[in-house]
């Protein structure tokens, strides 16, 4: 048995000798020896284990000096303690350390990505999990004080986690903009923290200092995900106007720029990790719901991560991890389960797990609720989450255990090799857990080389029709602009069409324009409105929502489009999302008021995204075929999207404070212009004296922190 595998099996009782700690130092030692960047794999997991040993007490007392020396040599600075060093090792130890809200130290090769940051180099990174992307991006803030700085963040949890840091280091010197109605000051320093879509949506940014891509592989199509074509065009129009661009990713081995881009950047790509794993494989056992069981019992109260596929099985597993008593006693659960059945629904079952310190999150929780679940996880407060592909893309926590018990990321897609590292990679977290554990319990998918094409930069013209239509002609072959006449003349679709709206689909705007066509020769009342529709616009409208929402794969809870208009109507009419969730469950599923509130959630969402998307394209199809008209549907898109709320409610929702609680605060509050204005408001508030309990209060003082 090699001294590495000797650390690998090292049980928590057992002592490590002296002899083990020469065998590890002797072999860590070889292995730097030929590595020409202290970036050996092997002894990096040596270095690593020993320190998780040395936390363990597993160390001899007269061997601890050496595993510091250890993590020293491997680049490991932030392990370190500085005063044991020489004054040249301290020297060195000093160099990698930076000054953000707190002193603190990079890793070498952390410290070798800044360097090249620093020097103007635009920088493609491929990293694990744990490497610590984000301190890079603060560290170049803070000593490069770029001007203008663009993120384009996959999902807005992300935005919410990444705000509250910037916010805690930076909003002394920037303004934070995650929106697209903040108002901007192109004089004033900013961080523009926005989805690739909200990042579209702005025709404000006219100069990027630093562009910073993160999750770059979402740009390439092969990743399956139905954004990748707003992801490329973001893309597109920044990176003229940007002076520097960083992209991070994981598990990337090749990426594919086009010939304009290929020479500019520098494509680092690393397995430098901060944290080893202990995998665990339960793929051969039949019972397998009975092992996850069992594994989570035997890991006690340590935090844990349970991947599964659907909000569905989460909500399922909770229940059976209930059932088995697994958890622990919470009496801020317990509060907390009372909580969301009060100003939620009493028949959701999101809440039942709380009390054992148990909580689901997936992508139909309201995003304050998402977070807060977060929040609790990251202090300790909620033992395990069962996560969907949040985990994967969403959220930025980590854990002493991940469970990956289902083999599939949705409905459809088998989980590959990207997926599963990336859960994988969620399990330890640097300064916390050395070494964590992975419990498989289907065989992992075969390792595989991740290749990257960003087809807005490598090959506009055979892309897709969304993306060549938002390209310029001039940078366009022959065969791009030839492509690019027909789809114009074949489709009857205007260029202004294509260009905006062909995120829905090139073939679904041409049934929704022949659906169009004819509802203004028979009756073009029903779709030359402005404002608010009457009963028969909004039926019209939502019918042709609900055909292209349907076609492109979109959930809303209901099947039909007079159903869908009927709830719009509800929801504008209803005075809270309390009562209007009863009235959704009790109306589409009085025989189950649990998927009643689920599918309630699903059609909220589809407020928020699917539907003004669809009204959008309606609208701008409407005044193509009719351009002398004046129909004008932003009132009520932008109504639809703050379901019906005063905007501020919404995105108060985004920092932390959930609906419910605002419309409770609302009548304490002199009509809030903004967020900003509704948080300062609210801090000002007595709220022992206005009857607000202690959740209402934990939540109001999270969102502060932001």
């Amino acid at each position: 048995m090699t001294i590495l595998e000797r650390l690998r099996t090292l049980e928590p009782a057992a002592m490590l000798s002296a002899d083990d700690i020469f065998d590890a130092m002797a072999s860590a030692g070889s292995l730097l020896a030929d590595s020409s960047d202290r970036e050996d794999d092997a002894a990096l997991e040596i270095s690593i284990r020993l320190l998780e040993a040395r936390r363990q007490g597993q160390i001899p007392k007269d061997c601890l000096n050496v595993v510091e020396m250890l993590a020293e040599e491997c680049g490991l600075y932030p392990y370190v303690d500085g005063e044991k060093f020489s004054l040249f090792g301290q020297a060195v130890i000093e160099a990698h350390a930076v000054q953000l809200d707190e002193k603190l130290y990079l890793h070498s090769k952390q410290m070798e990505i800044l360097l090249h940051l620093l020097a103007g180099d635009n920088v493609i990174l491929s990293a694990p999990t744990s490497f610590g992307k984000s301190m890079l991006v603060d560290a170049f803030l803070t000593y490069k004080s770029p001007h203008t700085v663009v993120m384009l963040l996959p999902t807005i949890a992300l935005i919410d986690e990444t705000r509250r840091r910037l916010t805690r280091r930076f909003s002394d010197r920037y303004d934070i903009i995650t929106t697209v109605t903040d108002g901007y000051d192109p004089t004033v320093p900013t961080i523009f923290v926005l989805t690739q879509e909200r990042f579209l949506q702005r025709k404000d940014v006219k100069k990027i200092d630093l562009l910073f891509v993160d999750e770059f592989y979402k740009l390439d199509p092969t990743r399956k995900d139905d954004r990748y074509e707003n992801l490329n065009i973001a893309l597109y129009r920044a990176l003229p106007k940007s002076a520097q661009c960083f992209m991070a990713g994981p598990h990337i081995k090749n990426i594919l720029l086009g010939d304009q881009y290929r020479g500019s950047f520098r494509f680092v790509q690393t397995d430098y990790r901060t944290v080893s794993v202990n995998i665990f494989d339960r793929s051969a056992r039949e019972d397998k719901k009975d092992a996850l069981l069992a594994d989570l019992a035997g890991v006690a109260d340590e935090s844990s991560i349970v991947f599964t596929a659907t909000p569905g099985s989460a909500q399922n597993l909770m229940k059976e991890f209930i059932a088995a008593k697994l958890g622990t006693d919470s009496r801020i659960g317990t509060l907390l389960k009372t909580w969301i059945a009060e100003n939620y629904h009493k028949s959701w079952p999101v809440g039942e797990g709380t009390e054992k310190a148990i909580a689901v999150h997936h992508g139909r929780l309201p995003r304050s609720l998402g977070q807060l679940f977060i929040q609790l996880f990251d202090r300790g407060m909620i033992k395990i989450l069962i996560c969907t592909s949040t985990l994967v893309e969403g959220v930025n926590t980590s854990a002493a255990n991940v469970f990956i018990f289902d083999k599939k990321i949705n409905h459809r897609a088998d989980l590959d090799f990207f997926s599963f590292a990336n859960i994988r990679g969620r399990v330890g977290r640097m300064m916390r857990h050395f070494v964590g554990r992975a419990f498989l319990y289907y065989t992992p998918p075969e390792v595989v080389e991740t290749n990257v094409e960003i087809p807005v930069l490598s090959d506009p013209a055979s892309s897709s029709d969304y993306i060549l239509m938002n390209i310029e002609n001039d940078e366009l072959p022959p065969a791009g602009k030839t492509r690019k006449d027909q789809l114009r003349a074949t489709t009857g679709l205007s260029i202004a069409v294509l260009k905006e709206h062909g995120a829905l689909g090139v073939d679904n705007l041409v049934a929704a324009n022949d659906r169009i066509q004819q509802t203004l020769k028979n009756d073009p009342a029903l779709l030359i409105w402005k404002g608010f529709p009457n009963k028969e616009q909004r039926i019209e409208v939502a019918e042709i929502a609900v055909i292209t929402a349907r076609a492109r794969g979109d959930q809303f809870g209901m099947g039909s489009g007079k159903q869908v208009a009927w709830t719009w109507a509800q929801l504008q009419k209803i005075s809270t999302l309390p009562k209007f969730l009863r009235w959704f469950e009790r109306t589409f599923s009085p025989n189950d008021k649990g998927k009643g509130v689920d599918d309630a959630f699903r059609f909220l969402q589809a407020c928020e995204f699917a539907f003004p998307r669809s009204l959008a394209a309606i609208e701008a199809l409407v005044l193509m075929n009719e351009p002398r008209e004046d129909a004008n549907y932003g009132p009520y898109i932008a109504s639809l999207e703050s379901w019906f709320r005063p905007a501020w409610m919404k995105q108060v929702d985004e920092a932390g404070i959930p609906l419910p609680l605002a419309e409770r605060l609302a009548r304490h509050l002199k009509a809030p212009a903004d967020r900003h204005d509704a948080l300062q408001q609210i801090a000002q508030l007595d709220l022992d004296g206005l009857g607000f309990d202690e959740i209402d209060e934990l939540l109001i003082e999270l969102a502060a922190e932001k």
